[in-house]
Parts: structure tokens; sequence; C-alpha cells
């Protein structure tokens, strides 16, 4: 036979034409079905399932091994800054009780006891000034061979020492009152009540600035007079009575205030707005009672003060006169050694955020009592007559 006559025999493992391939596909889902299918493929899903176990467990170890670490790198320590922030309160806690039943308690005592027998003083000087500024003598108890109108006499030698020591020096005094003089410069002529030893007076004249002062001490009026100072002396009542009206460019009254009756400042206050021009200025300066420091203590040194003055007040009865209030400013603050606050403290070397939030909150309740209880010396108040 030729090679034409005798055909190849077919090849069981050839897919590439349609029939074997669907033969194959056939034979492959029958051998799926036998046992030895099955098994393989029980074989095939056992391995998957086993790297699915091995990766989930890397995978839990690396989440403890993460856990661990946070714990250690961060839990402990913030539990630590917590155990110091709750030991930094309870000392807080424990100082501030400290303060509230011991300190304060005593304090409040102390000052009550000290303010009751300020008032027993007060009363008493006052009844003794009232009768030295009417020029009666001086009571004595007892036979003295002192005489009481020499007594009476020497005492007033005296006030202008007590005036140094309440007020502080005159060139301090001149310094102090340096802000006044650009208001006042273009306010001519100027009135300045209760002069006292003329340290605005000087100041002024210095610039150039016609004033006159009034001075009610009779020692002060004659030591000012002899530095060639304008002065009337006279109570500051009834010398405004005598001005003409509407003849002056400002009035000053510095530390005066103070020493007046109600009754009287009221009088007071309308007089001056009679005296002032239209536009006029009014400058009063005061010691400023929100300061518990001289509300309660440096206020009381001089005996002639009357009461303590707000600056709240002030301003009402300046607008009740017919003023126009200008504005408020406090002046003279304590020496920094004086106060509570400490420059060299506070909280930059403080790390812990805990605890520096702590600390400032404290050195907040710090600044409020410094200015609860060293807040400034004085106070000056601004007023102007309408046009």
């Amino acid at each position: 036979m030729g090679g034409d006559d005798h055909a190849a025999s077919p090849d069981p493992t050839k897919t590439d034409g349609p029939d074997e391939s669907a033969l194959y596909r056939w034979a492959k889902s029958v051998f799926a079905l036998t046992p030895w299918g099955l098994q393989r493929r029980l074989d095939n899903q056992r391995a998957d399932l086993q790297q699915a176990e091995e990766r989930l467990s890397r995978a839990i170890q690396k989440i403890q091994s993460e856990l661990a670490e946070v714990r250690e790198r961060r839990i402990e320590p913030v539990e630590k800054r917590a155990n110091a922030v709750e030991s930094a309160i309870r000392d807080v806690s424990g100082e501030i009780g400290r303060l509230r039943d011991q300190v304060f308690p005593a304090s409040v005592a102390r000052a009550d006891a000290l303010l009751e027998r300020l008032a027993e003083e007060l009363e008493e000087v006052a009844s003794l000034s009232e009768r030295s500024l009417r020029g009666e003598p001086l009571p004595i108890s007892g036979a003295s061979p002192l005489d009481e109108g020499r007594l009476a006499d020497v005492l007033a030698e005296v006030q202008p020492l007590l005036l140094e020591s309440f007020r502080g020096s005159e060139d301090e005094i001149r310094h102090r009152m340096d802000r006044y003089l650009p208001d006042l410069r273009p306010k001519v002529p100027v009135l300045d009540l209760g002069c006292g030893r003329g340290e605005l007076l000087l100041l002024l004249r210095e610039a150039g600035i016609e004033a006159t002062g009034v001075e009610g001490d009779p020692a002060l009026a004659e030591a000012a007079r002899r530095r060639g100072l304008e002065i009337v002396e006279g109570d500051v009542l009834e010398v405004l009575n005598e001005q003409e009206s509407e003849s002056r460019g400002a009035v000053t009254a510095v530390h005066l205030f103070e020493h007046l009756p109600s009754a009287k400042l009221i009088a007071a206050l309308a007089e001056i707005r009679r005296v002032l021009q239209p536009g006029g200025l009014l400058i009063a300066e005061c010691p400023n009672p929100h300061s518990l420091r001289v509300g309660a203590s440096l206020y009381w040194q001089d005996p002639t003060h009357q009461r303590p003055l707000l600056p709240e007040t002030l301003e009402l009865m300046l607008t009740a006169s017919g003023f126009v209030f200008d504005r408020r400013e406090l002046l003279h603050p304590f020496p920094p050694d004086q106060l509570l606050a400490d420059d060299e403290g506070g909280t930059g070397a403080v790390t812990d955020p805990e605890i520096s939030m702590l600390a400032e909150r404290v050195d907040r309740l710090r600044d409020r009592l410094d200015e609860i209880i060293h807040g400034p010396r004085d106070f000056a108040v601004w007023a102007t007559k309408p046009e």
C-alpha cells in the first residue's frame, strides 16, 4: 500500500481541533468526579487553607508586637504623666485648702481687728483735725506746762513733713506730673486746686504756661510763694466762688477730691464747671481704692482723707455736674519686687503638657491676685466742659 493509502493514527492527547478539545474537557470533567480527582482537589484546598492560616498567624504576631510597642512607648509614659498631674493637683488642692481654712480666715480676722482699731483712731484724729483747722488748741490731758496754742503751731509746722512722707519727695511728684503738660499747654490759664508745695506749678512755669495755685495750708502756701509762685491761700470752695465765670482754660486737682466730703465735692465740681471756659479741661488724680493695698492700708496713712473715692463714682459725679468724661488712666504701679509675680519663673522649662497647663492656670491666678492686691496706686480722669 502506498503512503497515500495509509491514514495516520489519531493522537488522543491533541487538543487543537474542535473534536479533540471537547473530548479533553469531557475527560477532565469525568476525572474530577472520580475519587482520584476529588482527592486531588481536596489536597489543593488544604494547601491553600494552610497558607492562609500561616499568613493570618504572621499578621496576628505582628499586631501583638505593635500593641506591645505602643504600650511600652506611649501608654506607660502617658500613665506616668497622668500620675504626676494627679499628684500635682493633690498638692495644689491641699495648698488651696490650707489657704482657705487657715491663712484667709486668719487674715480676715486680723484685718477686721485692724479696721476696727483704725476706725477708732480715725474718729479721734478727725476730731483733733477739726479743732486744728478751726484754730482751736488741742486738748492735753492733765496739767502740763506746754502751751496748747504752741502745740497747734508745731503740728502745723510738721504738716509739710507729713506731706513729704505720704506723697513722696518733690522730685518724684514733679516727675509723675510730666504727663499732664501736653494737655494743659493749650488750656490757659490754669488753676491748680490743692497745689501743696507747688510741684505742678513749677512744671507749668518752666513750660511757660500761666497758672495759679490754691492752697488751704498756710505753711505750704507760704513755701510756694517763696518760690515765686502765684498762690491764693484759702478754702478751695471759697476761692472757686470768688473766681470769674469762664475765666480758666483748665483746672487741676491732684490728690484733692479724696479730702472733700461728698456734698462739698459736688459743690466744687459745679463751681469748677462755672469757672472753666467752654471746652475747658479738668484733670483730677486720686488714690486708686480698687488696689486692695491702697484702699485697705496706704490710703489711711493720711488722717485728712475722707473716704476712698472710686473712679466710677467720680466719673458719675462729673457727668452729673455737666462735664463730658474723656478718659481714665491708672498710674504709678508698685515696684516689681513688691509683687507676687516672679519674672524668673514661668512654664517654659516644663515639657509635660498637663503640668504646663496647670502651671499656666496658677500663673493666671497669681496675676489676678496681683491685680487685686497690688494694682496701680493712683488713677487720673480727664473731663471737659461742653463747648
